[in-house]
């Protein structure tokens, strides 16, 4: 079909539903609401490490009384807006359109933008360590030395640590008192436990939804994808419709996330220190201990810490005999090579069975 008839795909109109984890998370997290509050309109950039932890802070701020505004899913037109105050290229994709956002909130009339400083990630127990990527944990220290127009708004960016419910509640009431004298401890307390209570809500649903997206397959004899990446990854700029690209061709997508606590821990042969990895590796062991079971990883161009990744991954899976695919997505958006690499896997796939 020359790559421009999506009836060569094996999809289109009129085909099949099949379960797409990335499209179950940004329905979840883009139908969070918030109403008018006493303390003026706060704005939260849907990109980064707030991609997995947005109930968490729309719980929080919800709770204290503000107007929470949430930057829509990206488009070219986000990163567009922000490029110029973008200070080098190097960086990945998912970082450089965090620009776009905050000019996005800026626009919508935010009183106030926060995204945190976060060293650590929440700590799931079963890897060596808990860290951010240096990107994720840092960018606003970047956004604050970069984007001019953050002197028109209050940007709070504190350093935090989401792994204590009391540390949490002290560092936050710190940070936000001289901002908004008055706020009391004990309604931060409250507002601390509403948001990690949303915040476990929505993991929750996201592993039901992976569990019943697998039933879903094996019910109907179809494969499963591991579309594996990060939170960010399914942004729909970010992502470039990857996905909805691997449903057309008849598979069920399910996220890392969404599997990787089916999969017995282990120990790996590098430092397992990032949460986002320890997840990724245990996905790619659920994979391959599954003949149904395919894991595709979505690698950002200019993403450091993946070159450890993507050897463990490969490892993993081809010590298992199964196939090892890389997708490596930034803001070039043909899709030409995605789909000849993927229609490549099915081929294989097809050949071995």
């Amino acid at each position: 079909s020359g790559n421009q008839c999506e009836k060569g795909l094996g999809g289109g109109a009129g085909a099949e539903y099949l379960p797409n984890l990335y499209e179950f998370k940004r329905n979840y997290l883009t139908s969070l609401k918030s109403e008018t509050g006493k303390r003026g309109k706060l704005g939260l950039p849907l990109a980064l490490g707030m991609y997995e932890l947005l109930p968490l802070w729309h719980g929080i701020f919800t709770s204290l009384g503000f107007e929470v505004i949430v930057s829509p899913m990206s488009t070219r037109r986000t990163y567009e807006k922000g490029q110029f105050s973008i200070p080098s290229d190097t960086a990945c994709y998912p970082a450089k359109i965090m620009h776009g956002h905050i000019a996005e909130l800026i626009e919508k009339g935010a009183h106030a933008i926060f995204y945190p400083c976060l060293t650590f990630n929440m700590d799931e127990k079963y890897s060596d360590n808990h860290y951010n990527c240096p990107v994720v944990a840092y960018y606003s220290e970047l956004l604050k030395g970069n984007v001019e127009e953050l002197s028109s708004v209050k940007f709070l960016y504190p350093y935090l640590n989401i792994n204590s419910k009391s540390k949490l509640t002290s560092e936050l009431y710190g940070y936000l008192k001289p901002f908004y004298s008055d706020i009391k401890k004990s309604e931060v307390k409250k507002a601390v436990e509403t948001g990690l209570s949303r915040y476990s809500d929505y993991m929750n649903a996201v592993k039901a939804e992976g569990k019943r997206a697998l039933e879903y397959a094996r019910m109907n004899g179809r494969r499963i994808m591991i579309l594996a990446g990060r939170p960010y990854h399914i942004d729909a700029e970010i992502g470039h419709g990857i996905d909805k690209l691997a449903n057309t061709l008849g598979f069920v997508v399910v996220s890392e996330d969404s599997v990787f606590d089916m999969a017995e821990p282990f120990t790996v042969k590098v430092l397992n220190q990032w949460t986002y990895h320890a997840r990724l590796y245990r996905a790619a062991r659920y994979a391959a201990e599954h003949s149904d079971t395919e894991l595709v990883q979505l690698v950002s161009f200019g993403c450091g810490v993946d070159a450890i990744t993507t050897d463990e991954v490969r490892s993993i899976l081809e010590s298992n005999g199964k196939f090892y695919t890389q997708i490596k997505i930034d803001e070039i958006t043909n899709l030409g090579a995605v789909k000849i690499r993927l229609r490549s896997l099915l081929g294989a796939l097809e050949e071995r069975s």
